[in-house]
């Protein structure tokens, strides 16, 4: 979050360079070493410009990402780096004026050539909910879906509207999920009928 040389370092530990014409082979040592990195990017929770008191440094924030654009272009490795960097950028705080992510953060987030960063911050979302009951009458996934949508709303009406899409076709990812665990649940409950009027007409006679 600090450094984006080492961001940039740990990155091409783990994946292949686009420049490569042929896949390398690496001994057990290096796959070792590259197993600890990925452990390291996918525990990583702390994104960049967040300061040690919790507030946050556009400045900075700016000045590491396009730091790290130029090195991963160079490299071979800007697509997947950028796909990571979107999933860290989740975890930003709020901004002082209102706006529920910070407004240096967001504005990353609407670049026209920003697409692997918004599909990483999507993957993030589905990802941090993490382990979660499946409530059949779909509610948890339908208030999520309320939530993100408001927050795609919140995000047009500050002009972030390449942003704002990405979070709206969330919301409605979640509200298909909704409909699809209702409807799983109602032929799960008439299968079980079924079966339980069977046995019961097997027991009459």
């Amino acid at each position: 979050a600090m450094q984006p040389k080492f961001f940039c370092d740990v990155i091409r530990l783990i994946y292949r360079s686009k420049n490569e014409e042929k896949h390398k082979e690496f001994d057990e040592d290096k796959k070792a070493i590259a197993s600890n990195a990925w452990r390291l990017l996918h525990e990583w929770k702390k994104p960049p410009g967040l300061q040690e008191d919790g507030s946050f440094s556009a400045e900075e924030f700016k000045n590491w990402l396009q730091r790290v654009k130029q090195q991963c272009r160079k490299s071979g490795h800007i697509e997947v780096a950028m796909i990571k960097v979107g999933e860290v950028l989740l975890y930003c705080p709020a901004d002082p004026q209102g706006l529920w992510i910070m407004q240096a953060v967001a504005n990353a987030l609407n670049a026209r050539d920003a697409d692997k960063m918004r599909s990483g911050f999507r993957t993030e979302v589905f990802n941090s909910r993490g382990v979660y009951s499946i409530d059949p009458s779909g509610k948890s996934e339908r208030e999520l879906a309320t939530q993100w949508r408001q927050k795609a709303d919140d995000l047009e009406n500050e002009g972030f509207a390449r942003f704002a899409t990405t979070l709206r076709e969330l919301a409605e990812s979640y509200d298909r999920e909704a409909k699809r665990i209702i409807a799983e649940h109602k032929a799960e409950t008439q299968s079980e009928q079924r079966d339980t009027n069977t046995n019961n007409d097997d027991n009459d006679e």
